[in-house]
């Protein structure tokens, strides 16, 4: 019985030096090339349809990381694009899964995100968000409606080319995990993103049949779903021609994804 009492109190009598051991090291600062707390990321869905992106994350803190997202489109879609003027939703989305027709647009993004688990750089994590986004639309088409004569209807057809800025910020969840035998390899599933963006811009088009300007300009402001209140339109004295700027729009955004990287 003495036995067993000697050998319960020298076990207790280590738990101190046990507790002051130091705690093991996070993976992510083993086996990595520089400090293991940068992490290099891409679409590759996205950029497979000419859509090219880059993520970059630095991790700060157990917990807590910063991430800067850059995003260029060289040729917008066909059809009608992501945002256009005349574009019916008020629901925008950067992501191919919600709107794969995307304009022309280069874009950059400045995030801040929280690990829930307190992990350097993986786990489910909450990220915040804001973004700026150039957007130039491309063989756009109008077909507006109007009264005329015996109140009867005629179209107006409207072929334009536009640009736009847009303001966006908001919140989104996600998990992102360490692959491999050294965690370097990392895998980013940005599971729902929702923000509130607000666009200001312009277009340039041509018009068909030569009717006269006020018509013009009632057919638009009539049928353009955006706030048109101050909107300025400007004619060719010579060729039917309007240019209306001063369009102003808020949306609700919408954006999802995977992204692969590597740590360093």
């Amino acid at each position: 019985m003495q036995k067993i009492l000697t050998i319960l109190m020298l076990g207790l009598s280590t738990l101190p030096v046990l507790a002051q051991e130091a705690p093991k090291p996070d993976p992510t600062q083993l086996y990595s090339l520089l400090d293991g707390r940068t992490i290099v990321k891409t679409d590759p869905l996205s950029v497979v349809v000419g859509k090219l992106n880059l993520q970059v994350e630095r991790l700060l803190a157990h917990g807590v990381s910063a991430q800067l997202g850059l995003y260029f489109t060289p040729q917008g879609d066909d059809g009608t694009q992501s945002g256009a003027f005349h574009y019916r939703s008020y629901a925008l989305s950067n992501s191919i899964v919600f709107s794969p027709e995307q304009p022309k647009h280069i874009a950059f993004s400045p995030q801040l995100r929280w690990y829930l688990n307190g992990g350097l750089g993986h786990g489910f994590y909450i990220q915040g968000y804001y973004r700026f986004q150039h957007s130039d639309f491309t063989r756009q088409h109008i077909h507006a409606q109007h009264k005329v004569v015996d109140d009867k209807m005629q179209y107006i057809s409207v072929d334009y080319d536009g640009q736009a800025t847009t303001h966006s910020y908001g919140l989104s969840i996600g998990a992102q995990w360490l692959f491999g035998r050294r965690k370097n390899i990392v895998l980013d599933w940005h599971i729902l993103g929702v923000g509130r963006g607000f666009t200001r811009g312009s277009l340039t088009g041509t018009y068909t049949p030569a009717v006269s300007h006020a018509e013009v300009e009632k057919a638009l402001r009539q049928d353009i779903p955006r706030d048109m209140t101050n909107a300025v339109f400007t004619f060719d004295a010579t060729q039917p021609q309007v240019k209306v700027s001063k369009i102003k729009q808020a949306s609700d955004i919408f954006d999802m994804g995977v992204s692969i990287g590597f740590r360093f």
